[in-house]
């Protein structure tokens, strides 16, 4: 219940600073203090709300501003971003598991991005940097920031360091890939997107332009309105750009998270958690456990990363 009450906090502070204090308190006794299915249909209306107000702001916004950044290292190879900003031997086992997993597959593409040694790759605006200094933006968001200007400053693929990708997957990869919802469980949802992944050319004009939203937004406001402020910019920019995000080859979701959630529900054998990992090519995990079955499994896991 402690878990509960933590997420449904976490998820109104940002509405309210958004001014949906109005609509969230009309809301309410229909949906808080029930299941969590109601928690999330209440969730999504905020998020619509949000949204609207988004793009009601920066649908088709001129961005006069230049936010490129100077290209600073040449690469063989396309790059495979990684980041933990306190550095890998401060990060917590999967990911420091996942990450010597992705250079024992593939070598030197991979680029570990930390604190340190940022900006000897890319440029951010002075007030981006002042803000995250400060606390404004959290090291959550600003990770968002990052992964964009690397991407748009040299293309490649970032993945999240709790993303395990298998190499034939990589190898098959379009021009531009990135996870999204698809019907039926898109219905309802305005922001069926994702960032934790993502495969792009570069100075992609998709890439481009979000960045140069998100970079707006964070010149003007010292919160994020919602936690997923990244993705409400990538359907913003697809809707600018005729459905962007519907013309590109498909890649779900809802699957990668499959073996994140059996993980929190039963324990599994070393051979079936083996299973799991020979059978999926893009899997998605967490670094918030929740109870202890999960926490054994995640031992698990990190125990086979690093065969």
């Amino acid at each position: 219940m402690k878990v509960f009450s933590k997420k449904i906090k976490d998820l109104l502070i940002p509405y309210i600073k958004s001014g949906k204090l109005p609509l969230m308190i009309a809301m309410a006794p229909f949906f808080l203090n029930k299941d969590r299915t109601n928690l999330e249909i209440f969730r999504e209306r905020l998020d619509y709300s949000i949204h609207k107000s988004l793009a009601h702001t920066y649908y088709n916004m001129k961005v006069t501003n230049d936010y490129n950044s100077v290209v600073r290292k040449n690469f063989k190879k396309e790059p495979i971003w990684f980041m933990w900003l306190q550095g890998i031997e401060k990060a917590p086992a999967l990911c420091r598991a996942n990450y010597h997993y992705l250079q024992r597959v593939f070598s030197d593409s991979v680029i570990l991005i930390t604190a340190d040694n940022l900006f000897s790759y890319i440029d951010l605006p002075d007030f981006i940097i002042d803000k995250w200094e400060k606390g404004t933006i959290s090291n959550t968001h600003f990770s968002d920031i990052i992964r964009i200007q690397l991407l748009c400053t040299y293309g490649g693929t970032w993945i999240d360091s709790t993303v395990v990708v298998k190499k034939e997957f990589m190898h098959q990869l379009p021009e531009f890939q990135i996870p999204q919802t698809f019907k039926p469980g898109r219905n309802g949802n305005s922001i069926p997107v994702s960032n934790w992944f993502i495969h792009a050319p570069q100075k992609n004009r998709f890439i481009m332009r979000v960045r140069d939203l998100l970079f707006t937004y964070w010149s003007k406001k010292n919160y994020a309105m919602d936690y997923f402020i990244f993705h409400h910019f990538m359907v913003i920019v697809s809707q600018e750009m005729d459905g962007y995000l519907d013309r590109i080859p498909p890649l779900d979701n809802t699957l990668p998270h499959y073996l994140m959630l059996k993980m929190r529900q039963q324990p599994f054998s070393k051979a079936e958690m083996k299973k799991y990992l020979q059978h999926f090519e893009l899997m998605k995990f967490t670094n918030k456990i929740e109870n202890g079955v999960e926490e054994n499994n995640y031992k698990l896991l990190v125990e086979l990363l690093q065969y």
